[in-house]
């Protein structure tokens, strides 16, 4: 019998591949083993010979941030990569380009009525149809007009996709088959906005020399309904319908706005003018009352369509041109996206901003909408993407100390149209700060107020999945209120990119529950013992003032931190070493236990507040 014999000498080779500027974070084989693909802390992607040290093409460059995961698809065509940009982006493994739905910026976005397509207009004079719950598109891109396409709206019916251009022409589509329907509406300057009626019989849009004029067309006779409605000087940017059909009003480079009377073609309410630059966008609220304007001078209003006066104070926070702008379907909500790169959600009843804006998109945003449902919010931007995010998070009745919002039903499940919040304001802390017994009664007193709200929630089966101070309300008399209105637990939300994807916001890992970050989980479920791990986080930033983990600037070294067990230090100045200081500690010590069974309920936190306390 003849045996292999032992080699006599160890040999080793190794290929070693060079081209990183930075860090290399992640490698993966082909599915064939021929190459190989690297990321980076360098921002880009490359490409290697398995068997030799040689780079195939140039680096895969689009990420804006460090690169965390690198994976092939099954085929080996498509390379996905992952970054601490919150996009995941896809690559054609032949061409080396990224994959993308548009190839140049998107102007336009329209949900379908019943909200499950998007459709989105591109200066890649192409229109595309999404899935609005996955990233994926519907079919081919219509093609047909020659040059930009401005705006995009849907039929009331969902049959039928209307598309205004550059090329002076608004062409219908027909949804199922994605064909254009007969000869496009011609007209003699760009079509930067089209709108359907509601009853889907007429389509508004910006019409005649110079774009200054509003037009009505007849949808099923496909030709001119009406005389221009004139009165603008300047090219007007944005039409749009009343709910009733009876009005459109229109926003123009002339600063104002206008109302007109759709059988007559007359001004009945403007010119409305506050504006201090160009009108770029308007939208009527869902009941007709009210006009929602945005501006190049960096502001949105809100108007009073029966007197033509504004309501309350401009909505300021765009550092830039504001683009587009939007109402919620209850109308309590509205967004807005801009030249500042940003999507931003304002609470009508208080012409607040909620929460951060939104930053995903690298470039200019152009266009906003708001799903039919209220459950979701899509943005498309000169990025080249077109973003959706989900916003829905359902509630019972609500206790005397949460603020609920009227919203639609679906089906026999009440779903708010945008999440609920729990938040405690620092706006007494430094006035009180003098006086030690008081500060720590009132700080306190709000963190009962915030566990309060927090049980109730867990009574009716409800996790939070956000919590932190900036999503707590408190009233002038000091009382911290749970409030439905806010944004913060969009970081538990999924977020759906057409060209990549994300689904957490910067920040809120600060109060996140180490279980929450485990890398061999795909997707952590968020749980009662997360929300309280979240609300001793909460209590310390009530009694400090400062977010948890202050020293830190980023969220990958908050993330280290957490995942290594440290938790902050103790604020000695405003939780001494004293009875009261330990038993405060100690609570929050239990609140942030490793071991989730070893952690309070939220009632519980809440009867030992008040047993130690007298509820102050």
């Amino acid at each position: 019998m003849a045996y292999p014999t032992e080699p006599t000498q160890s040999r080793r080779s190794s290929i070693v591949h060079e081209g990183h500027t930075r860090g290399v974070t992640s490698v993966a084989f082909s599915p064939d083993g021929k190459s190989v693909a690297s990321g980076s802390f360098d921002n880009t992607i490359r490409m290697w010979d398995a068997l030799s040290p040689s780079q195939i093409g140039e680096p895969l460059t689009g990420h804006h941030d460090k690169i965390w995961s690198i994976s092939y698809s099954a085929l080996g065509n498509v390379i996905a990569s992952g970054s601490w940009d919150k996009t995941i982006r896809l690559w054609d493994v032949n061409t080396h380009r990224q994959m993308e739905g548009h190839t140049e910026g998107v102007l336009s976005v329209a949900f379908s009525p019943d909200g499950k397509s998007l459709v989105s207009g591109s200066y890649d004079q192409t229109i595309r149809m999404w899935d609005a719950f996955s990233p994926s598109p519907i079919g081919e891109p219509l093609r047909g007009h020659s040059t930009y396409v401005y705006s995009i709206s849907y039929s009331p019916l969902g049959n039928i996709i209307a598309s205004g251009s550059n090329d002076k022409t608004i062409r219908l589509w027909d949804v199922n088959t994605g064909r254009q329907l007969d000869e496009p509406l011609r007209g003699s300057y760009t079509f930067l906005s089209v709108a359907f009626s509601p009853d889907a019989k007429l389509i508004a849009s910006d019409y005649g020399p110079g774009g200054r004029t509003i037009q009505l067309w007849d949808v099923e006779k496909r030709k001119l309904a009406s005389d221009p409605f004139k009165g603008h000087t300047q090219v007007v940017r944005s039409v749009g319908f009343s709910p009733d059909g009876t009005r459109v009003v229109s926003g123009s480079n002339d600063e104002t706005i206008r109302v007109w009377d759709v059988e007559r073609g007359t001004t009945i309410v403007g010119p409305l003018k506050r504006h201090l630059n160009l009108v770029s966008s308007v939208a009527f609220s869902p009941d007709g009352s009210q006009i929602l304007s945005c501006s190049f001078d960096f502001t949105l209003r809100l108007w009073d369509t029966r007197s033509g006066r504004t309501i309350g104070n401009p909505y300021q926070g765009h550092t830039g041109n504001v683009h587009s702008v939007a109402f919620s379907p209850c109308g309590t909500y509205v967004t807005s996206g801009g030249q500042d790169k940003t999507v931003r959600l304002w609470d009508m009843r208080t012409g607040r901003q909620l929460d951060q804006p939104f930053d995903e998109h690298s470039d200019w945003v152009y266009s906003v909408a708001f799903s039919p449902c209220g459950h979701y919010i899509a943005s498309g931007s000169d990025d080249r993407k077109v973003i959706i995010r989900s916003i829905f998070v359902t509630y019972p009745e609500p206790p005397s100390n949460f603020e609920p919002c009227v919203t639609p039903e679906d089906g026999d499940n009440p779903l708010p149209n945008e999440a609920p919040q729990i938040v405690v304001s620092q706006m007494s802390t430094q006035e009180i700060s003098r006086d030690k017994a008081a500060f720590l009664a009132l700080t306190t007193s709000q963190c009962i107020d915030v566990a309060s709200g927090l049980e109730y929630m867990h009574a009716q089966g409800t996790v939070h999945g956000d919590l932190k101070a900036l999503n707590v309300l408190v009233s002038l008399e000091g009382v911290a209120r749970i409030s439905d209105f806010d944004f913060s637990v969009m970081s538990s939300a999924s977020g759906l990119m057409f060209s990549a994807s994300s689904n957490s916001r910067a920040g809120s890992i600060r109060w996140v529950a180490p279980e929450m970050l485990k890398e061999d989980e795909e997707a952590p479920q968020r749980t009662k013992q997360s929300d309280v791990y979240a609300l001793g986080m909460t209590m310390l930033e009530i009694f400090t003032g400062k977010v948890p983990y202050s020293q830190f600037q980023n969220d990958f070294s908050i993330m280290m931190t957490v995942k290594r067990g440290t938790l902050p230090a103790r604020p000695i100045e405003q939780l001494k070493n004293d009875a009261q200081g330990n038993f405060v500690w100690e609570l929050l010590l239990r609140c942030w236990s490793r071991n989730l069974m070893e952690r309070p309920s939220a009632g519980e936190v809440v009867s030992t507040l008040v047993s130690r306390t007298g509820g102050a």
